[in-house]
């Protein structure tokens, strides 16, 4: 009687451990040693590499988009799809024309002619027509970090991104190009709704510039309403569609913001709604004093969109953005006097929310990082470009010499009081002499995005190279 390499008398715990140590192409050589381990390794498999996957608007990419669906068993595994804005590679190779010719010898169209004649809807409606199990769909425009199969260095890169070769310039991540993300977010809502899917997130992460503008959600209409009705979490960043939007009317300035406020209203079942802005833009300031009041417009050629209701919001995050303290709850002041430099409207701000909230509140999560206070004019708080800003911190204690931190956060234990705490911690808001901050600095930013999105190495997305 045959007996079984000693490989495979191995119990499958043991397999799936040794599997856990090799690199992406050492683990498709091992799975194909034999059927026996190819099985045991499958499920793992799956679950790591077809769970999360990234694509481009790109023929090839969205070909596979399509191959996955399609399969049997991985199209029940994928649960996240995200759409990133690179584009393969067209410039730096030693033959101009090699890309377009790789392209079509197999039958695939340039991005260009992929977007314009709707083919790229149609591989996408296809494709999410037969994902079961699709639950977020997201936007970004980087490559996702700690690939852990792969060394400390690699990254979680778009399915088909090294098509058309395997050039140096081909391998290396900042040769790849970038598209603007403004329309391709309507262009994924209207595929979603063609193809009867309801994802329950819509996630957009961006870095580059440039962001989503308020066209990005002219998308309201029959087939992509029941898609935002569905939404229990919607994560954005938005920016004003012109570099000088603050010189805009206020005419201007509504009409920019009809399309994102429709938008929102017909997500009124969001559980976590997450706007990031862009600093020393106007846009944040105005939507906001939208969200919690309304605007009233008297200009009669403008739709009037109501304020905002979100009865089952849960999680509000608000990043990069600049307002006063009078959006967020309104604060009266005996006399310009309490206005002095040396104020901190933060913890004004911890104050009377503090009293606003009623006793029993339900308030479970409260977190602050990074706060920034603008300077004043003339003794008066505003918002000019340019205004000088003056980072908060929050002690550790009440006492002066207490070490200082710029974070400040709330959860609910038995026992603890947010209201307690936003006295608390107003008595703890600590602002240091005026020293300039250079807004170029995305060093923080980028440390608050790895938060957002820090479940790359859980669930990659990489191509399989050796299948």
């Amino acid at each position: 009687m045959a007996t079984l390499p000693p490989m495979l008398a191995l119990p499958p715990e043991l397999i799936l451990r040794i599997s856990s140590t090799l690199t992406t192409p050492e683990l498709g050589c091992f799975r194909r040693t034999c059927k026996q381990v190819e099985v045991q390794l499958f499920d793992s498999f799956a679950r790591e590499f077809f769970t999360k996957r990234q694509f481009m608007i790109e023929h090839p990419s969205l070909q596979a988009l399509v191959g996955i669906a399609n399969h049997p068993v991985l199209s029940k595994h994928l649960v996240e799809v995200i759409i990133s804005t690179d584009t393969l590679p067209s410039s730096g190779l030693a033959d101009q024309d090699r890309l377009p010719r790789a392209l079509s010898s197999r039958g695939y169209m340039p991005r260009e002619m992929l977007i314009h004649t709707g083919r790229a809807r149609d591989l996408l409606v296809e494709a999410f027509s037969k994902l079961p199990k699709l639950r977020t769909v997201g936007l970004r425009d980087y490559d996702g970090k700690d690939r852990f199969r792969d060394g400390e260095h690699a990254y979680w890169r778009s399915y088909g991104w090294r098509f058309g070769g395997d050039d140096a310039d081909l391998r290396d991540r900042h040769h790849c190009a970038q598209v603007s993300p403004v329309p391709l977010l309507p262009m994924l809502l209207y595929a979603l709704g063609s193809a009867r899917a309801t994802p329950s997130n819509v996630e957009v992460f961006l870095r580059r510039h440039p962001k989503l503008t308020p066209a990005s959600f002219d998308v309201v209409a029959d087939v992509t309403t029941p898609v935002l009705r569905g939404l229990r979490t919607v994560m954005l960043h938005i920016m004003a569609p012109y570099p000088h939007y603050r010189a805009l009317g206020d005419d201007d300035d509504l009409w920019c913001q009809l399309p994102f406020k429709r938008f929102l209203q017909e997500t009124a079942a969001v559980e976590e709604l997450r706007l990031n802005f862009e600093p020393n833009e106007t846009l944040a300031h105005q939507m906001l004093g939208w969200l919690g009041e309304g605007v009233s417009s008297a200009i009669t050629n403008i739709p009037h969109v109501p304020s905002l209701a979100l009865p089952a919001l849960r999680t509000l995050d608000l990043g990069k953005l600049n307002t006063d303290v009078g959006t967020l709850v309104t604060l009266r002041c005996k006399d310009q006097a309490e206005y002095q430099d040396d104020t901190s409207r933060w913890a004004a701000f911890f104050v009377a929310l503090a009293r606003a909230l009623p006793t029993s509140s339900s308030l479970t999560r409260f977190s602050v990082g990074y706060p920034n206070q603008a300077g004043t004019v003339d003794g008066v708080h505003s918002l000019p470009y340019g205004a000088e800003l003056r980072r908060v911190f929050f002690k550790k204690d009440q006492a002066d010499d207490s070490p200082k931190e710029d974070k400040a956060s709330f959860r609910a234990g038995y026992g603890s009081s947010i209201k307690h705490w936003l006295e608390e911690i107003a008595e703890r808001t600590w602002m240091p002499s005026y020293q300039p901050i250079d807004l170029t600095d995305d060093s923080e930013d980028d440390e608050n995005e790895e938060d957002e999105d820090g479940s790359d190495d859980a669930d990659g997305d990489e191509e399989d190279e050796d299948e």
